[in-house]
């Protein structure tokens, strides 16, 4: 055997190792799992681990943005007429968002810590001063006070709003309005309910603040637990509503969610300010600063009628108090107070809250919840959280000014909390998703160069095979040449002749067949 031959067989051994191990590589999808499991031990919420740092601190920048609805036709409205509101905003604030007293619990199985938040408001990503710009609107805590005292309450209660000077609108500093001024019925009533605060506000108290403690799983037993809430304010289920179902504390907080996402799956998201948890489906694929994500989004039926989603049965307030899809009132959570939430301008609600007030326009564009998740890693690249506050106002029986009201879903404030990955952070995401694409494509480049390496062994038997038959050519070609030379010098003896001449001489002829 030559070297030639050799060396042939050898790149045939190898092409064959090669196309061999990588596809029995890539069928049992060892390199995938070794990167998914490698990934699993990382993403978990203890101390060291590739997110802690960035889940107690998220890095990317929050805007809060807030929009009003001024009344245009207040005394109107109060005569029976539609209502007509302007849409006024946005005042931006920058949220700033942070986990405070963090501490492993339950031998470090699970941590516990509070989501402390503070705003600072953004005069250029702002349409005005909030300080200056007024918005007239419905007096929440007048409302809410009518609604608690009913029956021969309402007479004292009338008292107190008629010595007040309170009216069923008021208008206010747009700062007022966020974060509070001393309302005069409630300073009143306060006098004689110590437990009633004088001051009000939407957003009273809750800049530097935070919602409570929460306990999380770390996801160290089970990856798909990781962020997911183990209870609030040491509760495991919530007081409000009238079915288990609607009572129960499930998802995470918004703010972390397990690698590995599915289409399929359905994202819990347990929010305070709605008293109860939401979820989320697959809308469609998106991408982020070149990062792939899933859309997820809220369908219709979260917020839907009893009638249309039965599950929704538990958020009546009772048989009666039932409203239709696109609302859910939350006064078992806010002392009783007529307060009804809603996505923007009754987005995926029923068209009659819509037609109730004139000037709103709900968009999917402007209007939509969102979540825009890595499926690999389960990072937001991108988020939009948009939620409308409204006050149900309807005729209520011991105070006249309201005996031509309709009940009217009427919308007061919407806001837009939003986030987009900051370039630092993509950066770091794309280096580990090309870490991971490398890895677990590692097979498939071993079967390429496998078949690299079969093309080289085809072509090197197609050129040994011509060599040889080239050599049996020449070798052919150089025994004809030599059979026909000889033919060509083969000489035979004849008779000498006398020519007479002196001596004699040998003739030589050319050999002839017989």
């Amino acid at each position: 055997m030559t070297r030639r031959s050799c060396a042939i067989y050898a790149v045939g051994a190898i092409c064959a190792l090669l196309l061999v191990s990588g596809i029995a590589l890539m069928v049992a999808q060892v390199f995938r799992n070794m990167m998914q499991s490698r990934l699993k031990k990382e993403i978990v919420l203890v101390e060291g681990s590739r997110v802690f740092e960035s889940w107690k601190t998220p890095p990317p920048p929050v805007f809060m943005e807030f929009f009003f609805f001024n009344v245009t036709n207040v005394e109107e409205f109060l005569k029976g007429a539609k209502p007509k509101v302007d849409q006024i905003g946005p005042y931006t604030y920058r949220e700033y968002r942070y986990k405070d007293n963090v501490t492993m619990v339950d031998n470090g199985k699970k941590v516990s810590a509070y989501n402390t938040k503070s705003f600072v408001f953004l005069m250029e990503k702002s349409i005005g001063d909030p300080a200056v710009d007024t918005i007239t609107t419905v007096n929440i805590p007048l409302w809410a006070a009518m609604n608690k005292a009913q029956g021969f309450k309402a007479f004292f209660m009338g008292m107190m709003i008629r010595n007040s000077k309170s009216n069923l609108f008021t208008t206010r500093t747009v700062q007022e309005l966020l974060w509070g001024y001393e309302d005069p019925l409630l300073e009143r009533i306060s006098k004689s309910s110590p437990d009633v605060g004088k001051d009000f506000g939407l957003m009273y108290k809750k800049n530097e603040s935070n919602d409570g403690e929460f306990v999380f799983h770390t996801g160290e037993q089970n990856y798909l637990d990781y962020g997911r809430i183990e209870t609030w304010k040491g509760q495991r289920q919530l007081t409000f509503w009238s079915t288990n179902e609607s009572n129960s504390i499930s998802g995470s907080d918004g703010s972390a969610f397990h690698p590995f996402l599915s289409k399929d799956e359905r994202l819990y998201i347990f929010t305070p300010d709605l008293c109860r948890t939401i979820y989320m489906e697959f809308e469609k694929d998106v991408e982020v600063k070149g990062i792939p994500a899933y859309r997820f989004t809220p369908p219709r039926s979260v917020l839907a009628s009893k009638e249309e989603n039965p599950a929704n049965t538990g958020f009546c307030v009772t048989p009666k108090e039932c409203l239709g899809s696109g609302v859910l009132k939350v006064s078992p959570c806010r002392n009783g107070a007529p307060v009804v939430a809603s996505f923007p301008h009754f987005y995926l609600g029923d068209n009659k809250y819509v037609e109730a007030i004139g000037g709103l326009s709900p968009q999917r564009r402007h209007h939509q919840t969102f979540l825009d998740l890595n499926p690999t890693t389960g990072i937001i690249v991108r988020a939009s959280k948009r939620a409308q506050v409204n006050i149900l106002l309807n005729r209520i029986a011991g105070y006249p000014d309201t005996k031509f009201l309709n009940e009217t879903i009427f919308p007061v404030m919407f806001l837009n909390e939003s986030v987009v990955i900051d370039d630092a952070s993509a950066e770091r995401v794309h280096k580990l998703l090309t870490i991971v694409k490398v890895v677990s494509n590692f097979p498939l480049a071993i079967v390429g160069l496998g078949g690299i390496l079969l093309l080289v062994f085809v072509i090197l038997l197609i050129m040994a095979h011509q060599q040889k038959k080239e050599v049996k050519r020449i070798v052919f070609t150089k025994a004809a040449y030599t059979t026909s030379a000889e033919e060509d010098t083969s000489y035979t003896p004849v008779k000498e002749k006398d020519e007479g001449q002196n001596g004699t001489y040998i003739g030589m002829t050319a050999k002839t067949e017989q």
